[in-house]
């Protein structure tokens, strides 16, 4: 099988012309400097500059655009990461959300867990693309060999690092998922959708880890080395009935938290 691929988001850093001045001359001076910060950055980011997708200045360069230290630099970062309008990517910096959501109901396949908090760290959905497969592959055991749809998708973990997920549902049985946008589809719990929409609850769940070399296409929607060690977590689900619903496989990479496995 062919998976799709999508265009990389753009690692270009904005003009250091200081478009932050103005923003600040219009923030709350009866705030905090960090939330001034905030404030003038979210503005500036509304008026696109810098624009969905882009990456922001570097907090080094911030703090010369604001006046401000780095600490509060950075603390007006972390919260507009927390609120979901800027996005950090392990190794290439912080850029503005384009097209990632905020998934709308709890995944329960992907929990890891923040062992500070004892809280599961946020996901970030973005669909990459959706195709038509037929015949043999790693869902037909569970869905047989008819028309599958494939939502291929990266799920961005606290904004800490990337998983790269597939799900193969019946093409026909789902039809408004192939009428969805890419954008609409960002962000969605495709478990949610099922049983809100098409009153088909994934109630049963069979999970198989391996560990091992992650496949090509996750590594090249990873931006990993080729080859680079991993896990993937496959998900057959079905109903009460025991009718399947779909098939996913996760493709996660090397990171510093745990997954927590079962209990649903």
């Amino acid at each position: 099988m062919t998976i799709p691929t999508s265009t990389t988001p753009s690692t270009a850093t904005p003009s250091t012309t200081n478009w932050l001045a103005p923003m600040l001359l219009r923030a709350d001076a009866g705030l905090p400097k960090y939330l001034q910060l905030k404030q003038a950055l979210a503005r500036a980011i509304e008026d696109g500059s810098p624009g969905a997708g882009e990456r922001v200045p570097t907090e080094e360069m911030l703090v010369g655009m604001s006046g401000f230290s780095l600490g509060t630099v950075q603390r007006a970062l972390n919260l507009l990461v927390s609120d979901g309008l800027l996005l950090r990517r392990q190794g290439a910096g912080t850029f503005v959300n384009g097209d990632e959501s905020r998934m709308q109901a709890p995944f329960q396949h992907c929990r890891f867990l923040d062992e500070g908090s004892g809280e599961t760290l946020p996901i970030y959905s973005h669909a990459k693309g959706r195709t038509r497969v037929s015949g043999p592959g790693p869902w037909s055991t569970h869905l047989g060999e008819g028309d599958q749809l494939c939502i291929e998708r990266i799920f961005s973990i606290g904004n800490e690092f990337d998983v790269y997920t597939l799900a193969w549902l019946p093409a026909d049985a789902f039809p408004r998922l192939e009428q969805m946008s890419l954008k609409e589809l960002s962000g969605v719990n495709l478990k949610d959708l099922l049983a809100r929409e098409y009153h088909r609850p994934a109630t049963r769940f069979a999970e198989k880890l391996g560990i091992g070399a992650l496949p090509p296409a996750a590594c090249k929607a990873l931006k990993l080395a080729a080859k680079t060690g991993g896990a993937v977590l496959e998900i057959a689900a079905s109903d009460r009935r025991g009718d399947p619903v779909y098939f996913q496989a996760l493709y996660i990479p090397p990171n510093r938290r745990k997954l927590v496995l079962g209990n649903y």
